[in-house]
């Protein structure tokens, strides 16, 4: 008997393995089926492209419209406080928010089409895997057969020499064709594991998109509230705004003077030893990043300082009693996405306008990280986390907004030593309630751009 190739050999010894694969999927004979689903399937796949495509075409407008509404209200963020300037950013918030649902929406149908025409992807791939193992158990089945006929009794059932050899080609033949088939197969199989993976990291997006979707909901809720509350509190009067206004800037200056006051009793030794040492990357940036650098607080910056940390001109103008601004604000339009400056435990949340409104922190959160920082962050409008969680770098925590004390929609964020900082319980003299907050001495305030 002629002697059959290493690959053959080992391909003959799973033979009973093939016989089974061919049972399992019984689809000889049946190429002509399967050929004619695979050409239904690609026109339901052809349909649901041409669907992708267009969905692609209304994302790419919307996005064109978000950047508009990002830019215009950039531009209004440092305009003077007036009534009717103030609803124009509140209504301006509310456009952007109504964008974004509608993002979100043709995200998620498109991301849907995606998952259908994956899934029919699958199912004609599976088929053709079916078919390759079925043709190759046969196609082995056959070899098998052929190559266990001793040589000398192929030679004597051929009349003819030229049928011999003929024999000799049909054996050649069916090698060939199970190399071609065991080749084509692993090709499908790799196409299979493919779109399998695809279609789990289309799921995975679909999830994010429903996400977003839910939290632009909320928070166009939130907008809208406050578009009522200022319009009941000032029952639509530029007086009363101001009034309202200077109010406003009068507790919060004297809360102001409570804290520190507070702060300045407490003692902490710093030792930096158990620090960091500042330097660029230690903490990520907690909002995104600008469309191009920025020279700011004598540094470069990747996004937009609205105020400094220590003595900037606000405070030298006499905002915090002279000690100096203890965190940096950033320019956040209302909704705008806050990320964790690094991985950590949630110490605590908050939100000081349920006991005394508009005069400091707002909606908050603390994060205590193992690099012994803790990070604070403030005039927050819908929070994603809660104490005790664990939150990675980078991830989303919160979106901006303007609560507590605050001219305008933005994050302040502070960094701590974390052994100085606590959650604190004020009792303050404004409005006579207590608040919970964070709280330090003044030395365990650090300056954040040292570490961003």
């Amino acid at each position: 008997m002629r002697k059959i190739p290493y690959p053959l050999q080992r391909a003959v010894s799973l033979l009973p393995l093939l016989i089974g694969l061919m049972l399992l999927y019984p689809s000889l004979g049946q190429a002509d089926s399967v050929s004619s689903t695979v050409a239904v399937d690609q026109q339901q796949i052809s349909d649901l492209q041409k669907q992708i495509d267009e969905k692609n075409q209304e994302i790419k407008k919307l996005e064109e419209i978000a950047k508009t509404y990002r830019d215009t209200i950039a531009a209004t963020a440092e305009q003077a406080q007036t009534l009717r300037g103030d609803l124009a950013k509140i209504n301006s918030a509310i456009a952007k928010l109504q964008n974004e649902i509608r993002l979100n929406q043709q995200k998620i149908q498109k991301t849907n089409l995606e998952i259908q025409r994956l899934k029919l992807q699958i199912d004609d791939t599976t088929e053709e895997v079916n078919a390759k193992r079925s043709q190759l158990a046969v196609l082995i089945v056959k070899l098998d057969a052929l190559e266990n006929e001793p040589p000398l009794q192929v030679l004597l059932k051929n009349e003819r020499l030229s049928d011999y050899f003929g024999y000799i080609e049909m054996v050649k033949s069916i090698e060939t064709s199970i190399y071609a088939s065991m080749t084509e197969l692993r090709t499908l199989t790799r196409e299979l594991a493919a779109h399998q993976s695809q279609s789990e990291s289309k799921a995975k997006e679909l999830k994010q998109y429903a996400g977003a979707l839910g939290d632009a909901q909320k928070l166009q809720v939130i907008e809208k509230q406050e578009k009522n509350r200022v319009l009941t509190e000032t029952q639509s009067q530029e007086k009363k705004y101001q009034e309202l206004l200077a109010d406003t800037k009068r507790r919060q200056k004297a809360l102001e003077d409570e804290i520190l006051s507070y702060e300045a009793a407490l003692h902490f030794t710093l030792d930096p030893s158990l620090l960091p040492t500042p330097s660029e990357g230690v903490l990520r940036w907690p909002v995104p990043a600008a469309s191009s650098t920025l020279f700011q607080c004598d540094r470069t910056v990747m996004a937009f300082v609205t105020q400094c940390f220590g003595n900037t001109a606000f405070a030298k103008a006499g905002a915090y009693s002279g000690k100096g601004h203890n965190g940096v604000d950033f320019r956040a339009s209302a909704g705008t996405e806050i990320y964790a400056a690094e991985s950590g435990t949630v110490r605590a949340v908050g939100d000081t306008d349920a006991a005394c409104r508009r005069v400091s922190y707002g909606k908050w959160v603390l994060i205590d990280h193992p690099n012994n920082l803790s990070t604070l962050y403030a005039h927050l409008s819908l929070i994603k986390i809660n104490p005790g969680q664990s939150v990675a770098r980078g991830e989303l925590i919160a979106y901006s907004g303007k609560t507590g004390y605050a001219t305008g929609p933005h994050l302040h964020f502070s960094v701590f030593a974390r052994n100085a900082v606590e959650i604190g319980q004020l009792k303050s003299k404004i409005c006579g309630t207590i608040m919970t907050l964070p709280l330090s001495p003044l030395n365990g305030y650090l300056n954040p751009l040292d570490y961003l």
